[in-house]
């Protein structure tokens, strides 16, 4: 294993890292789709996850996210299709993300490798009007919105098996800037805007009824440096989770999470900041339900991650 994860590191590596990190989530765990294109089809079955985000609640014009996404493995397992879609509001600028992923599965023996790439579009709209203008002549705010439409694709992989996961992925290859002289978005390719993201964990067996699942985060960007969250969850009967988190931007997030059945899971998580701005404002909201439709294969165990 030590092998392949050598170079998994030596294939991504020279990719770079990001100047903005991708709309933030606490849930990725239940969600790695969203960040990771090679989780495609790593719970071998049918498996689709609705996630909503409302971050920095008390801010006019905070963050809103909304998360789609499907996935499943085909017959022979050692290729995995998704979707995402993804809608995003921040003050009066939205994107729309949709995007098709392909994994590659190696079946191993005590594990399964995958790679995975992921291509579709983005779409982007300033709603200039929703501004308060100190010019009321101003004529780019009494203009309709702009939208701007364009490619996008990313690239990971990922490593699980019954008690372990290791991912690296680079969820947006291709980023844009705004060009004030033609007053449209254009399409870069620059190592130095892609965002870096790996994550991992490791489940300990605490008892017959209790479980342990640390895990942390590596997020890194040229602009925000690098961010790490450490989060511990202790699962009992296989049914409820909870636990906490900690990320290095100075907060701390709850999570709740129960299983209702075999396909069917709903969790919840609260984070705050504890750095000088968290006086004005809530804390974030975020709640995620996925729902595995058919295994394909028989499982003894149910999926953790």
């Amino acid at each position: 294993m030590s092998r392949w994860l050598f170079i998994i590191t030596i294939i991504l590596l020279p990719l770079g890292v990001a100047a903005q990190l991708e709309p933030l989530s606490n849930q990725y765990l239940l969600n790695t789709l969203a960040i990771n294109p090679a989780y495609a089809g790593n719970r071998d079955a049918l498996s689709m996850t609705m996630q909503h985000r409302n971050q920095w609640s008390g801010f006019d014009g905070a963050p809103k996210t909304t998360t789609l996404t499907m996935h499943a493995p085909l017959r022979k397992e050692q290729v995995g299709l998704g979707l995402l879609a993804m809608n995003d509001r921040t003050g009066i600028t939205g994107s729309t993300v949709i995007s098709g992923n392909f994994a590659y599965r190696i079946l191993m023996d005590k594990g399964v490798l995958a790679f995975g790439l992921g291509a579709g579009l983005n779409t982007f709209r300033n709603n200039w009007d929703e501004l308060i203008a100190i010019d009321q002549d101003d004529e780019l705010l009494m203009g309709n919105a702009d939208r701007y439409l364009q490619p996008n694709f990313s690239i990971g992989a990922y490593y699980s098996n019954d008690r372990l996961f290791l991912g690296i992925s680079v969820p947006m290859l291709l980023s844009h800037s705004f060009n004030s002289s033609s007053g449209n978005y254009e399409l870069v390719n620059d190592y130095g805007q892609y965002n870096y993201f790996i994550n991992g964990g490791y489940l300990f067996s605490l008892s017959s009824r209790w479980k342990l699942l640390p895990s942390s985060m590596i997020r890194y960007s040229q602009a925000a440096k690098v961010q790490v969250d450490l989060n511990s969850f202790f699962i009992y009967n296989d049914r409820v989770w909870f636990g906490l988190s900690y990320r290095s931007n100075k907060s701390i997030v709850g999570h709740l999470l129960y299983q209702v059945n075999t396909q069917l899971s709903v969790a919840y998580s609260y984070d705050f900041g504890f750095g000088k701005i968290a006086s004005y404002m809530g804390g974030s909201h975020e709640i995620t339900v996925r729902y595995d439709f058919r295994y394909l294969i028989d499982v003894i165990d149910p999926r953790y991650f």
